[in-house]
């Protein structure tokens, strides 16, 4: 069985991130190679890695188990573990049934300025009302993404009135049928990048 929860382990300042995977030698191997290669998706364990170096990191194996359970199990080690918190750990949430971090509003703002940032160089940005002229800014796409909600200018969800936005602020193409087009606005909103 390779099935199971994994650990990987700071020596230098005792951190731990907690996971789990349905093939740990193939987890193991991905986590650095990506650290290795600067590209981990997780800010705060490559900022780690690159501060300590990897002798400093030892992968573990905590516990094999059915795939069934892994995200209970899985559930189990972050929270014994405290890792959440970034004081003993770099896991940014606990994880869903799918095994998909389950982050809070705060960390989901967090990430959306840091991309912002990092993907664009730009920190904020505007959205005009076209029918009254009213304008707000923003710097993470979740607030905006409120905003349109709760002001009933969309019934979608959160998480695709995010990616629309990201889109338009990008000026990414959008599938319009039978070709694309870069949005000119975003729900009864134009749009501006403000640096």
């Amino acid at each position: 069985m390779n099935c199971g929860i994994y650990r990987i382990f700071n020596t230098k300042n005792n951190k731990s991130y907690i996971g789990s995977s349905i093939n740990l030698k193939s987890r193991e191997y991905k986590h650095f190679w990506m650290l290795s290669k600067k590209i981990h998706d997780n800010v705060h364990l490559q900022k780690s890695f690159d501060k300590y170096g990897k002798d400093s990191f030892i992968f573990e194996i905590l516990e094999l188990c059915d795939e069934a359970v892994l995200f209970t199990r899985e559930n189990y080690y972050i929270k014994t573990n405290n890792s959440c918190d970034p004081t003993f750990g770099y896991n940014r949430a606990e994880v869903n049934e799918f095994r998909r971090n389950n982050l809070n509003d705060i960390t989901k703002r967090t990430l959306s300025i840091n991309n912002l940032i990092k993907n664009n160089n730009f920190k904020k940005f505007s959205l005009t009302n076209i029918i009254n002229g009213n304008t707000h800014i923003f710097d993470n796409l979740l607030d905006a993404a409120n905003y349109l909600i709760s002001n009933n200018f969309s019934k979608g969800s959160n998480r695709n009135i995010r990616q629309k936005i990201s889109y338009a602020l990008r000026g990414k193409k959008i599938n319009n049928g039978s070709r694309g087009s870069v949005r000119q606005t975003i729900y009864k909103h134009t749009f501006q990048i403000i640096n």
